[in-house]
């Protein structure tokens, strides 16, 4: 049975805040993200330039927390509060503040704690924009990337299994020199 405003569970996808824990990745983790990049974009219209499904449930044979990660990049002028009007309208998304450098504007999908969906909402010229499609195509493009994010991936997960605040600091500085060893330019996105 599924909860209202979430994903049924049998997708597998679902995670409560607190908590670190990794699946195998399901094959039907991208086209839901498809499918969530399209109601992102219905409900920014014109606004949004892009939005991208970057997370580890993008990327196939990867273990991911199963929550989407979903990046919209936006005008950098655009205020704050009609993104937030627009993402909060009927009730899809909880705004839960701006990250900054650390994932923009964060909106999520979920009931209570239990979350099934993170959207970042960044500038379309700053560095997180532009990080994130790195990372993405570097995940992608480089098994041997790949495999070493996975291995660090799982190796705090085990360390962080009930602070998501510490996993997701630690995976951080994981990801940092990932890019920093590869100077790869982000692809085009439409």
């Amino acid at each position: 049975m599924s909860r209202p405003g979430v994903w049924p569970t049998d997708d597998g996808l679902g995670l409560d805040k607190s908590v670190v824990r990794l699946s195998p990745h399901n094959p039907d983790w991208p086209g839901l993200g498809e499918a969530e990049c399209g109601v992102v974009t219905a409900l920014l219209g014109d606004r949004a330039d892009a939005v991208v499904h970057v997370g580890s449930t993008a990327v196939p044979g990867l273990d991911a927390k199963p929550i989407l990660d979903i990046v919209a990049a936006v005008d950098d002028r655009l205020p704050i509060d009609d993104v937030v009007m627009l993402l909060c309208a009927g009730g899809v998304y909880t705004y839960e503040g701006d990250k900054r450098d650390d994932g923009g504007l964060l909106f999520v999908r979920g009931d209570g704690a239990f979350r099934t969906v993170h959207v970042h909402v960044v500038g379309r010229s700053s560095r997180a924009w532009k990080s994130y499609l790195r990372f993405h195509a570097l995940l992608l493009d480089d098994p041997g990337a790949r495999e070493r994010y996975q291995s660090a991936k799982r190796e705090l997960a085990r360390a962080f299994a009930q602070d998501r605040q510490g996993y997701t600091t630690a995976k951080s500085a994981v990801v940092e020199e990932l890019l920093s060893e590869n100077g790869s330019q982000p692809p085009h996105v439409p």
